[in-house]
């Protein structure tokens, strides 16, 4: 669970200079070694229960504990790939329960000679365990992190906070693994500036919402936050109301009843228990869902590192996250490959012999890509590039305006792809498609055919590159007794017009066609200015 577009947010850009006025003035009075260890009179002077709650800043190394509940019901619809057009497709509801546990350390990064009153905007991690169990309907599953990730770093100058691992990388059931409703960077955040009295309600900004909900933004809330009680080990907080928001353009309301314990000794608030009954619409990417989440946080300061390196993971925050690092690792189990992609790109569809992704920015799809496992060649021989441009004229048809690059290569993974661009009309609309053949020695093959309309090209920012040097097999092949018919909607290109997404299903080999592959491997590729190889 987690405006229309995410939101950047500079290490100043907080409502918290009266936060820092309050602190300023404390220390003057020369109570800064005291305050919060005990219940102060307020500037009114009007209470000995009144308390200003100033977390220590200084503070930057916690170990943390997530469990969280989950049950309600997921929303999606019948056909996924309808659903990035304007065609209706029927919505169905699939009840959801899951728990999630995460056992991590974090250590907050700043920029240098940042204002220590500014949000923390990047962390790193190195968990030491991360669980989740869930059953959609009647089918359950378990995802766990992987050992070999090491280190994990959050950026969170734009929200939500963008999760990536230093070593490998993630892919899409991990990255929903770490994607926590409630930020354990953000906690202290929901600590009112001013003095508070015991039952005083006091209105939330909507920018630490976002930020500890994260969020993409809150553009309407009346959650409220009040002190329950305070004695000489703790205050305690209640916080309640509802919240309207997005997450990547795809809007959600929260309604939130949270507790907070807000520890003097350490002046920071050390226990969390909320519940949120989360409402959020069907997104191109992701479903809708309806439910009630109960969340347990604990927090404790550290003095050094127990598993975290001695020293801080160097970040540029003057840039957005490393692109190299932000790649995902899409595994498609029903054709038996994988690849790292874009993370825009999502699974939509993964059946036998077929699988359909589509590239999502901002509820906006931009590309979409059919995988399709073709039937065995004899060991030892490999379709032509001619034969193949062949192929892509003939399925193409009328449909085509010209073939613009073609070109062989072989990929990291040791595969001989295959690579032929062409131009064309759907329907009145440009259409670039950009089909991949990929192949090895043993007779196995898989075809890739991106659909674009002609202005997204520029979109894909070179996911064609990247898919044909990372392409790899990861199981089983499909047999040619095994290939399926597939539905038009599975044939579909973008935005549902009919295309040519299986070049491979009209080949008619001759042996004119076929080569042996020691006879005229590529070495290298070919046109290397225009196509880069991206290594692992």
């Amino acid at each position: 669970m987690t405006n229309s577009t995410s939101k950047r947010v500079t290490p100043n850009s907080s409502p918290a200079s009266r936060r820092a006025f309050l602190g300023r003035l404390v220390a003057i009075g020369g109570m800064a070694g005291t305050l919060g260890t005990s219940q102060i009179v307020s500037a009114a002077g009007s209470s000995t229960n009144d308390v200003i709650l100033r977390p220590r800043l200084d503070l930057g190394l916690y170990r943390v504990r997530i469990e969280m509940d989950v049950k309600g019901n997921v929303n999606l619809t019948k056909d996924p790939l309808l659903a990035l057009t304007a065609k209706p497709s029927t919505k169905q509801q699939l009840p959801i329960t899951a728990k999630v546990a995460l056992d991590y350390e974090e250590r907050y990064l700043r920029p240098k000679n940042a204002d220590m009153e500014s949000p923390i905007i990047a962390a790193e991690r190195h968990y030491h365990s991360a669980q989740g169990v869930s059953r959609l309907s009647r089918m359950d599953q378990t995802t766990e992190l992987r050992d070999n990730l090491g280190l994990v770093v959050a950026r969170r100058d734009t929200l939500p906070e963008a999760i990536y691992a230093s070593d490998d990388y993630l892919n899409h059931d991990e990255l929903d693994l770490l994607r926590t409703p409630i930020a354990s960077v953000a906690l202290d955040r929901l600590l009112p500036t001013q003095t508070l009295s015991i039952g005083e309600k006091v209105a939330l900004d909507s920018n630490d919402l976002a930020s500890a909900f994260n969020l993409s933004g809150v553009v309407k809330s009346d959650v409220e936050i009040s002190l329950v009680s305070n004695d000489a080990s703790n205050a305690k907080l209640q916080f309640q109301g509802k919240m309207d928001g997005s997450v990547s353009g795809v809007p959600t309301q929260l309604r939130v009843l949270g507790k907070l314990t807000f520890q003097h000794s350490t002046r920071t608030v050390t226990w969390a228990a909320v519940a949120i009954h989360e409402t959020r619409e069907i997104g191109m990417a992701e479903p809708g869902f309806d439910v009630t989440a109960t969340i347990r946080m604990i927090r404790k300061p550290l003095e050094k590192p127990q598993v975290l390196p001695a020293s801080a993971v160097a970040v540029d925050f003057d840039s957005p996250p490393p692109s190299d690092r932000m790649l995902m690792a899409v595994d498609c189990e029903k054709i038996g490959v994988n690849a790292l992609l874009d993370r825009r790109w999502r699974i939509m569809q993964d059946g036998a012999g077929q699988a359909i992704l589509r590239m999502i920015e901002n509820e906006q799809s931009i590309a979409q890509c059919n995988l399709r496992s073709l039937p065995r060649l004899p060991e030892g021989n490999q379709l032509t590039l001619e034969a193949f441009e062949a192929d892509v004229q003939r399925t193409l048809d009328k449909q085509l305006d010209q073939l613009v690059r073609s070109e062989e290569q072989l990929s990291d993974s040791g595969l001989r792809v295959l690579h032929v661009t062409a131009t064309g009309e759907v329907e009145g609309i440009p259409i670039q498609w950009i089909m991949m053949h990929f192949s090895d020695d043993s007779g196995r093959r898989v075809q890739a055919t991106l659909t674009m309309e002609g202005d997204s090209v520029n979109d894909l920012s070179g996911s064609d590159v990247q898919l044909a040097a990372s392409l790899q097999w990861s199981g089983p092949a499909v047999t040619a007794g095994e290939e399926i018919e597939l539905d038009p909607a599975e044939k579909s290109g973008l935005d549902g017009t009919e295309t040519a997404s299986s070049a491979g299903q009209q080949l008619r080999l001759e042996p004119a066609d076929l080569v042996a592959p020691s006879k005229n491997r590529p070495e290298h590729v070919i046109s290397a200015s225009d196509l880069p190889t991206t290594k692992r």
